[in-house]
């Protein structure tokens, strides 16, 4: 390939010869650089690289790099290997940092910030990898929804299908959709990748080593696709060991030379690729079409022939001649403001229709991609599942207890107003009329009940303790009493001092009032309030310990495929909601199961030992229950997002 030195962006080039030239700037076709706010120049390249050094650990692998590639302009990177080709490109990708210099994509400067926006910045950035990165979980055509979805989630699912599926028709994978990178040929996952990261439409293409893995024939059609994307004015930045492609220019590494390649493609050679390309170039034509950049002036270098470069549907600002993909040449006259990839697509859609389609997609990524990951990785997940059941069943034991305590305080609370009156076995009927037509005349007295021996008897049935009391005698051993209530809790004990004495009134123990219970009743209760309160704290840090391992062990197993996914630019929500979604529905089934096994334990004791449950944990119904059931539930989802979550930054770092 000819080759003549010429000097770009400042860097001396060499002459075939050997004979260096003198220095100049160059433009590369590229318009007059911005300023930000603080007065720092931002260069309107794409790509802008200046006097750029890495070095791993004292080890250099390059040093002061300067180049700048306009839109539209294909860049070929050379050298022999460990001359750091990858590097450069992965330091453009804001994979890597640099050790000095600055890296300029779309306006923004890796250099400076590195992490903050690099998302944004991968969705226009496309990197096609030597070693295909594919998600292994997805099959060709799932890869590439997947990949477009993280682009632009606010397209219709129709058509983010229907233009992977042309995608893998121009490279002839059409038949292959279905088929895992593990099913696939290292020349069809190389394919696969290639028409993963142009199906997008990124402003920018870095490709490493495209051609390494695929034949010759399928060689010539992704050499042909890439050139033609870059004639539609996508940048394109290819590293290869030596030129292959139809370059405007040829960067050598380690030396940083620049080579300026003047030679054009002639209509031999491009018969010849064309029919490489054969069939799918139709389809092609609808994958590139002008993604936003302007095309360049009669002294651009674009492409090699110094021409502006457009697709069918292109609109040049120049006053040159454009060169139109094979359409002729049109006069480059008058000038269109560029319109970006993301706004011409939005522009087609309603307002409602791209909210639709963005809800639509959210879910798929996020509820569907999930529930799915959950599902694959179900095995891995089964040793916290069963250990969060048990610790949730045993929490929910725990609460039942509680809610047992809680009854009988709130009973007790309940009758602090009330105090009962116990009427002597041989009180007289007239005695006991004349004690409640007393009491009933007593302001302090708001109502007064009867209550016999038989509706004693009944009510001890449901009160801890009296059972047993009762079945240790064959007759009745609770008494006939007056229950009393009180207006003012505060005159209880006045009430029982005034009956005290009363015929009617048993002489042996006239009254239910006893100043110190209320105290004692609330000291038990603090008490196994804070004992279940430990427990329970106890139960969820174990719980956590547990679950958090094995989510921990699922996000080390898709450590590879978050790398893949944050490379291709999905946002922070795409990543880590998959995660919380498979842990909801991790703690969700333990929840349910623990749920479960504390509901059919109520069963079995409420059919077999009615009594004794009565007595062990009294009040706890068939309404508690629901109660328990739901909170084990929503306690397990909480238990499992939160271990999720946590186990989701720990791959992250």
């Amino acid at each position: 390939m000819g080759l003549r030195g010429v000097v770009s962006n400042g860097v001396r080039a060499t002459h075939d010869d050997g004979v260096a030239a003198p220095a100049k700037p160059a433009t590369n076709g590229s318009a007059a650089p911005k300023h930000a706010p603080n007065g720092a120049v931002v260069p309107a390249a794409p790509v802008h690289v200046a006097h750029l050094t890495k070095s791993f650990g004292r080890t250099a692998v390059f040093t002061d790099i300067n180049f700048t590639v306009a839109a539209g302009e294909l860049v070929e990177i050379t050298g022999p290997s460990g001359a750091g080709k990858t590097t450069l490109l992965r330091l453009i990708h804001g994979q890597l940092r640099p050790t000095r210099g600055e890296v300029w994509v779309e306006g923004r400067g890796l250099h400076r910030w590195w992490r903050r926006g690099l998302g944004r910045i991968r969705r226009d950035v496309a990197f096609i990898y030597q070693e295909q990165r594919l998600l292994p979980r997805l099959n060709a055509l799932e890869n590439l929804v997947f990949a477009l979805m993280l682009v632009d989630p606010s397209v219709p699912y129709a058509r983010i299908r229907k233009r992977a599926l042309e995608a893998l028709d121009a490279f002839g994978l059409g038949s292959r959709r279905k088929a895992f990178p593990s099913q696939m040929s290292a020349g069809e996952r190389q394919r696969v990748a290639v028409a993963r990261a142009l199906a997008s439409k990124p402003r920018v293409i870095l490709a490493d080593e495209p051609l390494a893995s695929i034949d010759e024939q399928n060689a010539k059609v992704v050499k042909r696709l890439l050139e033609e994307a870059a004639a539609a004015g996508t940048t394109v930045i290819v590293s290869s060991h030596r030129p292959t492609f139809q370059a405007g220019r040829v960067l050598r590494l380690p030396a940083g030379q620049v080579m300026v390649h003047r030679a054009k493609v002639g209509a031999a050679g491009k018969a010849k690729i064309a029919v490489a390309v054969g069939a799918a170039q139709p389809v092609w034509r609808r994958l590139v079409p002008q993604n936003g950049h302007n095309g360049h002036n009669a002294h651009a270098a674009g492409n090699g022939n110094g021409h502006a470069a457009f697709n069918e549907n292109g609109n040049g600002n120049g006053n040159g001649h454009a060169t139109g993909n094979g359409n002729g040449t049109r006069n480059g006259h008058g000038s269109s403001r560029p319109t970006k990839r993301k706004r011409k697509v939005r522009g087609e859609l309603t307002l409602w229709r791209r909210s639709t389609a963005l809800l639509a997609n959210s879910f798929r990524l996020v509820a569907l991609g999930g529930l799915r990951s959950w599902r694959r990785d179900l095995r891995i997940t089964t040793p916290a599942l069963g250990s969060m059941a048990l610790l949730l069943v045993m929490a929910g034991v725990i609460a039942m207890v509680g809610l047992a305590v809680y009854n009988v305080a709130a009973y007790e609370a309940s009758q602090a107003s009330v105090v009962r009156v116990y009427l002597a076995s041989d009180a007289t009927s007239a005695n006991v009329d004349s004690l409640k037509a007393r009491l009933i005349a007593d302001p302090r007295v708001a109502s007064v009940t009867y209550v016999s021996t038989d509706q004693a008897l009944k009510d001890a049935q449901n009160r801890p303790g009296l059972v047993s009391l009762g079945s240790l005698s064959t007759t009745n051993p609770f008494p006939a009493s007056l229950d009393v209530t009180a207006r003012s809790v505060n005159q209880v004990g006045a009430i029982a001092n005034e009956v005290a004495g009363d015929p009617a009134v048993d002489p042996t123990y006239p009254t239910s009032y006893d100043p110190d219970m209320y105290s004692r009743l609330r000291h038990i209760a603090l008490v196994f309030g804070g004992i279940g309160a430990a427990l329970l704290l106890i139960f969820a840090v174990v719980a956590y310990a547990v679950s958090a391992n094995s989510m921990r062990g699922v996000a080390a197993a898709r450590k590879e495929e978050v790398t893949i996914t944050r490379l291709l630019g999905a946002r922070g929500w795409m990543l880590r909601g998959p995660f919380v979604v498979e842990g909801l529905m991790t703690g969700a089934l333990a929840g349910a199961l623990a749920g479960g096994l504390a509901g059919a334990g109520w069963l079995l004791a409420n059919r077999f030992a009615a009594a004794t449950y009565a007595q062990v944990l009294p009040g706890v119904g068939l309404t508690s229950m629901r109660y328990v059931v739901a909170g084990l539930i929503v306690a397990g989802m909480l238990l499992g997002a939160l271990t999720a979550t946590l186990g989701f930054r720990r791959s992250r770092e």
